[in-house]
C-alpha cells in the first residue's frame, strides 16, 4: 500500500522565492534531530495560485504555436526547445514567465530586447534548487528538449529570447458602414505572383526582419488588397500571422485547458471527456473543499484533477484501482501538483478495500548471513510503516460517512455501486459518466428499483463554440458531437422509526375495523330469524 503522491515527482514543500526575495525556503533539518526550529510553510492558496501563473522549473509547458498545434515541453535550465519554421531558444527562457501571455521568439541581437532582461529571469531562480526538480521526468514523452548540451551550442536558437508579442487592436467596424465588397477581386496565378515568394521569405528572415515587416510588405505588393472589406483584410493578416510568426502561447496547466488539450490530441484516453461534460460531473458531485469523495477514475487522472481544483487540495480523495500499484495518473502528472498538494489522495486496489482482506507477512529469512541483518531490518521496517499506512486508510474507508461516490470508469457501475454504497452517508450524491448511453440506461433502470436512491436521472449536455467578435459574432461550422452521458442520484437511508401519529392512524383503523365488523355479525344474526319466519309463512301457505 502506498499513498497517491507517491507517483508524483516534484517537490514542492519549499516556498519558492518569484515575486520577492524576502521569502525564504525553509530548511528542515536531518532525520533523526529533534526539537530543531522550522519555518511555517507557505499557504496552500498561494501555491495552487502560483501553479497556474508562473513557470518554474521542471513544470510540464504546454506551448500553443501560431498554427494552433500544442508542443509539450519541460522548463529546465538546460536543454534547447526546438520548433520547427516556428523557431527555437533555450529552455530556460520559461523559467519565470507567466501563463496564457503570447510570446515572441527574437534574437538576442534584436534592438528591443536585451540579455539583461533574460538575466533577471534566471538570477530569480538561482536560489530555487531544492524543488522543482525534473525527478522522475527524464523519460517523460515530449520532453522537448534538444540536444544541445552535447554539442557545441552553434544553432542560433541559443541567442534567441522571449518577449511578450504586442498585440493588435480588434477590428471593430460597423457592417452598415462597410463600402467596400469581395466582388472585384481577381485571384488569379498572375495576380497571386506579384507576392513575395518563399525564396524571398526565406531571404528576408536570414536579414532578421521581422514578420510584421513581411506583412507588410505582402500588403504593399497586394495590388487588390484595399479592395477587400475590413473583416477579409483582418483574415488575411491573421493568415499571414500564423505563416510567418515565431510565437509560443503557455498553456497553464488548469483542468479546462488540460481536458481540452486532450480531447484532441487523444480523446480515448480520457474516455472522450469533455470540457462541458466535466463541469457537470463536479457539479452534479456537490464537489467542495473539506469533502471526502470515493473515485473510481479511468481518465488517466483527469477527474481526480478535477475535482483537487474545485476542493482546493483540502479534504480526502480516496481513489480504487484494479492493480496492486499507484493510479495511472499520466494526464494528472502534467498538471504540475506538487507532493504537498496530492497529499490528501489516498487509494487502494479492491482487494485491500474489502473488509475480510489481510495482508501478508513478509517471507522468513532462516539462514541468511548476519551481513544481509542491517538490510532486512530495513525491510521490516518498510513493511510495518506500509501496513500502517494501509490499515488507516481501510479504517478511514470502512468509517463511512463519505459525501459522495464519482465513476469516470470503464467497470459495471451497478457492480461499483453495489460494493460502496455502504460507505455512503445520507444524501451523498452518486455520479457516474460514460460515454455509452446503454451502460448507464441500464444502471439507471436498477437503480429506480433500489429504495437507497432517490431522484436518479440520466443527462446528456451539448454545446456549441461561438466566435464573439464585434460585427461578426457566429457559432463555428464544426463541433463535437459526444459529450458523453451522466447518472446522478441521492443516496438515502431507509428508515425503520414509525411516527407516533402513524401509529395512532394504524390503531384507529383497526378499531373501525374491528368495529365495523361487529355491527356487520350482528345485522346479520338479526336479519336470521326474520328470514325463518318468513320461510315458515311461505310453507304455510303452500
Amino acid at each position: 500500500m502506498a499513498t497517491a503522491q507517491e507517483d508524483v515527482p516534484i517537490e514542492v514543500d519549499a516556498v519558492e522565492t518569484v515575486e520577492t526575495s524576502e521569502t525564504t525556503e525553509p530548511k528542515p533539518g536531518p532525520r533523526g534531530r529533534r526539537n530543531e526550529p522550522t519555518e511555517p510553510l507557505e499557504p496552500l492558496d498561494d501555491v495552487l495560485h502560483r501553479r497556474l501563473t508562473i513557470i518554474k522549473e521542471g513544470d510540464n509547458v504546454l506551448l500553443r504555436l501560431p498554427s494552433d498545434a500544442i508542443k509539450a515541453v519541460v522548463a529546465s535550465k538546460d536543454g534547447l526547445i526546438q520548433l520547427g519554421k516556428f523557431g527555437s531558444f533555450p529552455a530556460k527562457e520559461l523559467l519565470g514567465l507567466h501563463y496564457d501571455i503570447t510570446y515572441e521568439v527574437v534574437s538576442a541581437t534584436d534592438g528591443t530586447a536585451t540579455t539583461a532582461e533574460s538575466q533577471v529571469d534566471e538570477n530569480a531562480f538561482s536560489s530555487s534548487d531544492n524543488f522543482g526538480q525534473a525527478k522522475g521526468k527524464k523519460n517523460k514523452k515530449g520532453k522537448g528538449k534538444g540536444d544541445g548540451n552535447d554539442s557545441a551550442k552553434t544553432n542560433k536558437g541559443w541567442s534567441n529570447l522571449l518577449r511578450p508579442l504586442k498585440r493588435r487592436a480588434i477590428v471593430d467596424a460597423v457592417i452598415d458602414d462597410i463600402k467596400e465588397t469581395n466582388e472585384f477581386i481577381d485571384d488569379s496565378e498572375e495576380n497571386r505572383g506579384a507576392l513575395l515568394s518563399s525564396e524571398e521569405i526565406a531571404e528576408l528572415r536570414a536579414q532578421g526582419v521581422s514578420a510584421q515587416e513581411m506583412i507588410q510588405k505582402q500588403m504593399e505588393r497586394h495590388e487588390q488588397f484595399e479592395l477587400k472589406t475590413d473583416f477579409s483584410k483582418e483574415k488575411w493578416r491573421k493568415r499571414k500571422e500564423k505563416k510567418y510568426l515565431q510565437t509560443v502561447h503557455p498553456l497553464a496547466p488548469s483542468t479546462v485547458n488540460i481536458v481540452n488539450h486532450y480531447a484532441q490530441r487523444s480523446p480515448a484516453s480520457i474516455l472522450h471527456l469533455r470540457e462541458d461534460t466535466l463541469s457537470q460531473l463536479v457539479n452534479l458531485g456537490n464537489i467542495r473543499p473539506d469533502g471526502r469523495y470515493l473515485v473510481v477514475d479511468d481518465t488517466g487522472g483527469l477527474v481526480t484533477a478535477a475535482l483537487a481544483d474545485r476542493m482546493g487540495c483540502e479534504g480526502r480523495i480516496l481513489l480504487f484501482t484494479d492493480a496492486d500499484s499507484p493510479p495511472a495518473w499520466g494526464v494528472l502528472n502534467v498538471m504540475n501538483f506538487g507532493e504537498r498538494e496530492l497529499s490528501f489522495i489516498k487509494w487502494l486496489n479492491w482487494m485491500e478495500a474489502d473488509e475480510s482482506y489481510v495482508r501478508p507477512g513478509l517471507p522468513t529469512e532462516d539462514g541468511m548471513p548476519s551481513i544481509a541483518e542491517n538490510k532486512t531490518m530495513a525491510r521490516v521496517r518498510r513493511h510495518n510503516a506500509q501496513v500502517a499506512e494501509l490499515n488507516a486508510t481501510r479504517a478511514e474507508l470502512h468509517a463511512g460517512n463519505w459525501d459522495g461516490l464519482i465513476l469516470a470508469t470503464e467497470l459495471s457501475p451497478i457492480s461499483v455501486i453495489n460494493r460502496l454504497t455502504k460507505y455512503l452517508a445520507g444524501s451523498a450524491t452518486v455520479v457516474a459518466y460514460s460515454p455509452y448511453q446503454q451502460v448507464l440506461a441500464e444502471t439507471l433502470q436498477y437503480l429506480r428499483k433500489d429504495a437507497n436512491f432517490l431522484a436518479t436521472q440520466l443527462t446528456e449536455s451539448w454545446s456549441r463554440t461561438y466566435q464573439v467578435l464585434p460585427g461578426r459574432t457566429h457559432p463555428l461550422m464544426t463541433t463535437s458531437a459526444m459529450s458523453g452521458y451522466l447518472l446522478h442520484a441521492t443516496r438515502v437511508h431507509i428508515s425503520t422509526f414509525v411516527p407516533e401519529s402513524h401509529q395512532r392512524h394504524k390503531r384507529r383503523k383497526k378499531a373501525n375495523g374491528e368495529a365495523a365488523a361487529v355491527g356487520a355479525k350482528e345485522a346479520e344474526d338479526a336479519s336470521e330469524p326474520a328470514e325463518t319466519a318468513k320461510a315458515s309463512e311461505a310453507d304455510a301457505a303452500a
